[in-house]
């Protein structure tokens, strides 16, 4: 019987599964917000035999995953309230503005990592309602705790993306998307689930 009282009060005191920022802001744990993180992302990877030949992971940047951001960043940097109002306006105006993919990008050939070039080898889709949006990808230039600390799939050997597309997220957020990734190397497909 006393063991039994034991594992009830041990289990019990595992049940809470938020953190209070200072701000105080009540938040979910990281492992909250990994599932938020993964449920929003897809990857392609793509081997000619044993040679791996494109590799790239991406997360949409949607209300949900903006929201589960501005805990975690808010959770990681301890902002104050002041802060926290501040950023999160930045991130309501960017959801009304644009969509945006956060892309970590991999091909063994530095030189066919160029992205973020005008005269790149790449293009890069976002599909959605029927409609195609051309997207325009920005080099991240971020510490890499920093990116991993928001995205922590994301490695050195890959190259950090922030893609653009000239569509407002408010008004596709919600609706099946699918953003292609294609050029002379490969191409690969990421779906995104609402």
């Amino acid at each position: 019987m006393k063991y039994l009282l034991s594992l009830c009060f041990l289990l019990s005191a595992c049940a809470s599964t938020y953190e209070v920022t200072p701000a105080g802001h009540t938040i979910k744990t990281k492992d909250d917000y990994m599932e938020v993180i993964e449920k929003y992302s897809d990857q392609v990877r793509q081997y000619s035999g044993f040679y791996n030949t494109l590799d790239f992971q991406a997360t949409l940047l949607n209300s949900t995953v903006a929201q589960a951001q501005l805990a975690q960043s808010s959770m990681l940097y301890q902002w104050d309230e002041k802060r926290f109002t501040e950023e999160k306006g930045k991130y309501e105006n960017r959801l009304s503005k644009e969509a945006e993919v956060f892309l970590s990008f991999y091909t063994p050939e530095r030189k066919n990592d160029d992205l973020f070039k005008d005269t790149t080898i790449w293009k890069i889709f976002l599909d959605v309602d029927g409609r195609r949006y051309e997207g325009k990808a920005k080099k991240l230039k971020l510490q890499l705790a920093e990116i991993e600390g928001l995205y922590p799939y994301h490695n050195r050997f890959y190259t950090p993306y922030s893609v653009i597309f000239p569509v407002p997220m408010r008004s596709i957020e919600g609706k099946p998307m699918k953003m292609t990734i294609t050029g002379a190397v490969g191409s690969g497909v990421l779906n995104f689930q609402p």
